[in-house]
């Protein structure tokens, strides 16, 4: 085993990319009248995968094929998406990319037909960008697919399946961010997350709810002067009701390096939950579809088996989804349409960049 750091590292770094192997792509859409995106990562061939669902409100598609002992092992793709359920149809498209490059799972008595298997899950954004209420399709998981690369330069922000995304019921625009921690024993943990929600990452004094955490690796940032309210001044919003309360998800992907059969893999991504919960409050509500996939791309014949290790690897992913949402909330940009109205009619809010720039700078500045 390769020598490591005397303690896990944390670091927002390039995320998933510090993976070998693995691609990101996106496809996404601002102006008026679309809010929303796609976001696809591509494992190496070989890799395994597995999925927790821990939400009240989940829109996903094709997780029962990761649940240990079913067919296959793995994934030949992990979406995350716009769209609600209706944005579960990128996933065809991302589909229809792999099996034209010949990946997927070898169809039994036909020769050369193979069936990628692409598990996606999917946030609620729709409306978001105004009339109409359009999600992403068949041709965003398309475009995705086709713009995965190991080199991807979109890495964090108000992009990609992240677009359309908020944070608080409504009084803060969420988005997607990753961050990567190396364990002692050498091995690295990646997070992807698209944050939208119903809770908020900030307490009431404006400290992040993941300081803890991050205070155990050495990272401390300043705290808000104050977390937004409802009807606060600036605050772009209106008091959340029932129906702003009922329009959320945090959807995450886990990648390691290590090899781990499915139910280890399985098991990491149950493990990240807790960083999920660390990071936002309310988590896991009965609005909530939070939904965590993890993806291990080690060669199964070294699959790990240490005890030890694989609870390294379970606090490894914990923490680097607690700050992976806590990038993706204050790297978050400016509507780009400004004084945008949704289709509920209203109106859009703002980053925290704006009411917390102190906070989102000194994230920011993070390597």
């Amino acid at each position: 085993m390769t020598a490591g750091p005397a303690r896990s590292v944390l670091r927002r770094g390039r995320g998933v990319l510090e993976v070998p192997g693995v691609a990101l792509g996106h496809a996404w859409h601002t102006g008026a009248g679309r809010l929303t995106g796609t976001t696809v990562i591509v494992p190496p061939p070989g890799s395994t995968a597995g999925v927790d669902v821990r939400g009240g409100g989940p829109a996903t598609h094709e997780t029962d094929a990761l649940a240990p002992g079913t067919l296959v092992d793995g994934a030949d793709a992990i979406v995350l998406t716009g769209g609600s359920a209706f944005g579960l149809a990128t996933a065809h498209g991302v589909q229809r990319g792999l099996r034209a490059d010949g990946r997927g799972f070898p169809a039994p008595g036909l020769p050369g037909v193979t069936v990628p298997i692409v598990p996606a899950a999917g946030i609620f954004d729709l409306g978001r960008g105004g009339e109409p209420c359009a999600p992403p399709d068949e041709a965003d998981g398309h475009a995705a697919y086709r713009d995965a690369r190991t080199d991807q330069p979109h890495l964090r922000g108000s992009l990609g399946a992240g677009t359309g995304a908020w944070t608080r019921r409504g009084l803060v625009r969420g988005g997607l961010g990753q961050a990567v921690v190396t364990t002692p024993s050498g091995h690295t943990v990646a997070a992807l997350a698209v944050a939208n929600p119903m809770g908020g990452v900030l307490d009431p004094a404006g400290r992040l709810h993941a300081a803890s955490v991050l205070a155990v690796h050495g990272i401390e940032v300043p705290p808000a002067a104050s977390a937004p309210r409802a009807g606060a001044q600036g605050s772009g919003n209106a008091a959340p009701g029932p129906a702003d309360s009922a329009r959320n998800t945090t959807i995450a992907c886990i990648v390691t390096d290590v090899g781990l059969d499915p139910a280890r893999t399985a098991r990491l991504a149950q493990s990240a939950h807790a960083g999920l919960a660390r990071a936002i409050h309310p988590s896991h509500t009965l609005f909530d579809g939070d939904t965590v996939f993890a993806v291990a791309t080690g060669e199964r014949r070294e699959a790990i088996v240490d005890p030890l290790v694989l609870v390294e690897l379970g606090v490894a992913a914990a923490d680097a989804l607690s700050a992976a949402i806590v990038d993706a909330v204050l790297c978050a940009e400016p509507d780009p349409v400004p004084g945008r109205v949704t289709a509920a009619g209203v109106p859009a809010p703002p980053a925290l960049v704006e009411s917390a720039p102190d906070t989102a700078r000194a994230w920011r500045a993070l390597a």
